[in-house]
């Protein structure tokens, strides 16, 4: 049975301690949080009953047979954080010598996973939402289940990670262009990314500076960021992201100026620090510096966004010219 997840179905999963199986969905904040700590952190949310997280359940009597969760920061733009499917679940009653499919599913696994899928979709659209982002481990059966349900992949992500600073220190050579970013550099910086990714990928990270603003509005934790500005131009940009002790990094260079990758991967590397970096498969330039300033492949994502189409709300005509 499918529900949405209430304050009693939270003070079930914490005195049974589920759900026992790994968290499919891999958000941004997830290389730099501890599974454990995102399962309470979604507990405590759901205590709470905050408007902008939806969370649905299936129960098979008093075991959870999956879990799918989503939040947003932005209002249009959700993440799913939490993904448990019935297929993941231990001692799950859906688990039975049953014909699979050939994601390796049995129907009533394929078919309760598909209902959670598109019901999150269907409660995402009532509340206004325009995309959903779900980023999955490379390769799992369940990709194609989300396909089923509306998600497409739009881009692949290396999850590079290693400590920093061990390096010498070069940042007195560092340009003096490079300046910490303001709020009047926003758009600027859309039209940085737009020169930076391709079309294929700005469909879904976003076709317009407020759509892009809003992507990046999923990101987690106290940021700091700079550019580096040449001639009125923003021609480069660093943001970097700190969770007890560990930097999450993205950096952006123009294609006319290459060496500015150089630039700002020295002023982000030169602090001592363990850094994890999610390079999109469009910046090989930049998954190849990390490797060599010492930062290895950890992990390999899929990123899947939905394009939701809402509901009308209150149906009506409107005047055309011929």
């Amino acid at each position: 049975m499918m529900q949405t997840f209430r304050v009693t179905d939270a003070l079930r999963c914490l005195v049974l301690n589920t759900p026992k199986s790994p968290n499919l969905a891999c958000p941004r904040s997830s290389p730099t949080k501890h599974a454990t700590l995102q399962n309470l952190d979604l507990w405590k949310k759901a205590l709470t009953q905050q408007d902008n997280r939806i969370t649905l359940a299936t129960w098979n009597g008093i075991r959870l047979g999956g879990l799918v969760s989503a939040r947003t920061c932005s209002g249009r733009v959700w993440e799913i954080d939490h993904l448990y499917l019935p297929a993941s679940q231990p001692n799950n009653s859906l688990s039975s010598n049953n014909p699979r499919s050939s994601d390796g599913l049995s129907y009533e696994e394929e078919t309760a996973s598909l209902e959670l899928l598109e019901q999150l979709t269907q409660e995402a659209g009532l509340r206004n939402a325009e995309r959903i982002f779900l980023r999955l481990p490379s390769g799992l059966p369940v990709i194609t289940l989300a396909r089923r349900t509306g998600f497409f992949p739009y881009f692949e992500e290396t999850l590079m990670e290693g400590w920093a600073g061990i390096v010498p220190d070069h940042r007195e050579h560092l340009a003096e262009s490079i300046r910490v970013r303001q709020q009047q550099d926003e758009y600027s910086l859309f039209q940085l990314f737009c020169a930076c990714t391709p079309a294929t990928v700005r469909v879904a990270l976003g076709l317009t500076c407020d759509q892009w603003q809003e992507a990046l509005s999923l990101r987690s934790g106290k940021r700091l960021e700079w550019i580096d500005e040449r001639d009125g131009k923003i021609v480069g940009w660093l943001a970097q992201s700190n969770w007890r002790g560990t930097v999450a990094g993205q950096i952006m260079a123009h294609p006319d100026h290459p060496e500015l990758l150089n630039q700002l991967m020295t002023l982000s590397l030169s602090n001592p620090s363990y850094q994890r970096w999610l390079v999109p498969d469009y910046q090989q330039p930049v998954r190849d510096q990390l490797n060599y300033r010492g930062l290895r492949e950890a992990a390999r994502y899929t990123m899947l966004v939905n394009t939701v189409a809402a509901p009308v709300r209150c149906a009506g005509m409107a005047p055309v010219e011929a």
